[in-house]
């Protein structure tokens, strides 16, 4: 089977690595979407060059990085600083907020240097990751809510993919280098964000750029002839910015199939770009866009069992994608009422080629959505906020298995959000949603928050509904190998958690902890008929998911930050058997320290135990030990080496599906911006 390069494997020693994995460290600050609020003129840069020649002290804090991804609240300082996007979708004081929430910040991002989005979400607490081969199909969960239950956005962007069995977002093509801030919203959620979201929300937002002009540039190589390379460019005012990235990977990769014994390759280059313009004080204008091109070889069934013809160049597939986003955001009475009205659309086509019947077939899917919404949020009184609004969107697809179908959906919604007592904010409302297939839904979501300044502790419940309907694949399918089925219903959701985050010492240590419970209703699944064909089906019965999530972080000294995790879910089908590739306990464990001044070192271990992967087939435990260590070789240019699974574990996240070994990686990032330029002139 051909691949993209020879492959090439290396590893180096790496020393006293598990001595810290039993470490961790804790999250940082929260994004701010909004430009610094000065302009570096020559008076200011005169003060910078004489704070750039004061000399540094010996230890410093380092950056907090990237452990297991623990709630904003984790980071030193006052609760008030710490700000939540996604809850409300407007940004709230995380003592306010009575989701479940947990951030992955810039610094995180950068203190790993890990390529895929999905590699800092599998250290979430709460979330599982499993995947079939290299930069294959990624399998998400949420507290145990599969892929398909949970939304993602990227910017704002909406880039699921409508041809597939599902509507899900392929993680495995969301590459991190441009990515400023991820924020995991757990449990119902279709309030605000509408149908699918009944597992959570994931909300991705890529870089802000600093006032002036910025370049940024990094280089990587390594195992597997792995080579990454990003490059940005931004500029930034007091009225606005606008930045433009272009990221890519190549890697001859591994054997999709455990059992396989060839490479199978993939590429990938994306396009991305945000701004913003500022009309006024009161009016500004913003647009975000993607683009992608993925390349990946894979293994088939017909590879697993030996029946594709020698030379046959393997199953392979190539995905096209392109989105956009353009919108407007209006201030009224003084800020009082903010107005934001939007539209975006996506493209996507897919390729596949592999072998049945004795012969090569390809399978062609296209697919687009286009979608206008619009959010108000009204201050009513110092205690009273109402956020309101409407969405429309439409959806098409067209695959091998069936023609050109389609569907729309229009939404609205209402939240009320109150503060009755000092630090109680309950916040409630209600959705409508009208399917041009299914009808009307309606569903609803309550929070409670109590924080109590003396002793730094915040209480915290909530409960919501969510509905997913089939997927057009699911209703409409039709060949020799799967059935759709028009008669399916739509999925339905409640689910409800209680939850407790407390700091100790001016916030140098945290103690968060959630018990939650989702359970679905009408789920879609399938079975063989008598002639071994896939048919869609309604799965009787309640599928309960309940678990406890426990999570701390201290700031040990002024150069060691640590913090952990742990898990545990217990998902099951009515019939009482487990859910799949679902770890029932999880642990993440990790460290972050500032060994001189110039060397930073970040570990983290992820432990995954007793995961089923059938009804009678369980998974083997694995540890995973990651590693990287950094040097400032001067301001803005910085090498590293990482490396992954150094412990060398042979695991599968699914069955029969291959992982990879010991890897090591080294690499180069360069930053520029004009206020550091202005500094050392």
């Amino acid at each position: 089977m051909p691949v993209f390069y020879p492959r090439a494997r290396s590893c180096v020693a790496l020393v006293s690595l598990v001595a810290l994995a039993a470490n961790a460290q804790a999250q940082t600050a929260a994004r701010s979407d909004t430009l610094p609020p000065v302009v570096v003129k020559k008076d200011e840069a005169d003060k910078q060059k004489k704070k750039a020649a004061t000399p540094k002290k010996k230890k410093e804090a380092p950056a907090v990085a990237q452990g297991p991804a623990e709630p904003a609240e984790a980071v030193p300082g006052e609760p008030s600083t710490d700000v939540i996007y996604s809850a409300n979708r407007v940004p709230t004081d995380i003592t306010k907020v009575g989701s479940a929430v947990s951030v992955i910040t810039r610094d995180q991002i950068e203190a790993q240097s890990r390529t895929y989005v999905q590699d800092y979400l599998a250290q979430v607490p709460g979330v599982s990751v499993a995947q079939t081969g290299p930069a294959s199909t990624t399998s998400y969960f949420i507290w145990g809510a599969a892929s398909k239950y949970v939304k993602v956005q990227v910017d704002g962007l909406d880039v699921a993919d409508p041809t597939g069995t599902q509507v899900t977002t392929a993680l495995e093509t969301i590459l991190a280098s441009d990515v400023e801030r991820i924020e995991v919203l757990k449990g119902s959620q279709s309030l605000l964000y509408g149908g699918q979201a009944i597992g959570g929300v994931i909300s991705i937002d890529t870089a802000r750029p600093v006032l002036g002009a910025s370049l940024s540039a990094s280089g990587e190589t390594g195992s597997y002839n792995t080579q990454r390379g990003t490059a940005s460019a931004a500029y930034g005012t007091d009225r606005g910015y606008a930045r433009f990235t272009v990221q890519s990977v190549r890697s001859d990769g591994y054997s999709a199939l455990a059992i396989g014994n060839e490479d199978d390759g993939y590429r990938n280059l994306t396009f991305s770009s945000t701004g913003e313009y500022k009309l006024s004080s009161d009016v500004k204008v913003f647009f975000a866009a993607r683009a992608l091109e993925e390349r990946h070889n894979y293994d088939s069934t017909y590879d697993y069992w030996g029946l594709a013809p020698d030379g046959w160049p393997g199953a392979r597939g190539v995905t096209s994608q392109q989105s956009g986003r353009l919108g407007t955001e209006v201030k009224l009475f003084d800020g009082a009422f903010v107005n934001t009205v939007s539209i975006q659309g996506m493209k996507l086509d897919r390729d596949q080629w592999g072998w049945s019947g004795g012969s090569a077939v390809n399978d062609s899917y296209t697919g687009d959505r286009w979608k206008v919404d619009y959010l108000g949020t009204a201050k009513i009184t110092k205690w009273a906020t109402v956020t309101a609004g409407a969405d429309y969107m439409e959806e098409t697809a067209e695959t091998g298995a069936y023609s050109q179908h389609g569907i729309d959906l229009t939404g609205v919604f209402a939240q009320l959000s109150v503060e009755p007592l000092k630090g109680l904010t309950i916040t409630g409302g209600g959705r409508n949603d009208e399917h041009s297939t299914f009808g009307d839904f309606q569903t609803y979501r309550f929070t409670g928050a109590y924080f109590y300044e003396p002793t730094q502790t915040k209480l915290r419940a909530s409960t919501g509904t969510g509905f997913r309907a089939p997927s057009l694949y699911e209703l409409y399918a039709n060949n020799e190998w799967v059935s759709g089925n028009t008669g399916l219903k739509p999925e339905e959701s409640e689910s409800w958690d209680v939850g407790f985050d407390q700091w100790f010492d001016n916030k140098r240590y945290r103690l968060s902890g959630t018990y939650f419970q989702v359970d679905t209703t009408n789920e879609i699944g399938g079975g063989y008929d008598a002639n071994w064909k896939w048919v869609y089906q309604q799965i009787p019965g309640t599928t309960h998911r309940e678990g406890v999530e426990l999570s701390g972080a201290a700031v040990v000294t002024p150069w060691l930050t640590l913090s952990a995790g742990y898990t545990y879910v217990d998902a099951r089908a009515e019939d009482g058997s487990r859910l799949v590739r679902i770890p029932r306990n999880s642990i993440t464990l990790g460290a972050d320290a500032l060994l001189f001044d110039t060397v930073k070192a970040n570990v983290n271990t992820r432990f995954a135990l007793d995961t089923a992967d059938s009804s009678n087939y369980q998974l083997e435990d694995y540890v995973l030990l990651n590693a990287k260590f950094s040097y400032d070789i001067r301001p803005g240019l910085t090498a590293y080496v990482r490396g992954e699974n150094l412990l060398d574990e042979k695991y599968e996240t699914v069955r029969g599906y291959g992982t990879p070994g010991l890897s090591v990686f080294g690499g180069l990032t360069f930053n520029v911006d004009a206020n550091a330029y202005a500094s050392l002139k």
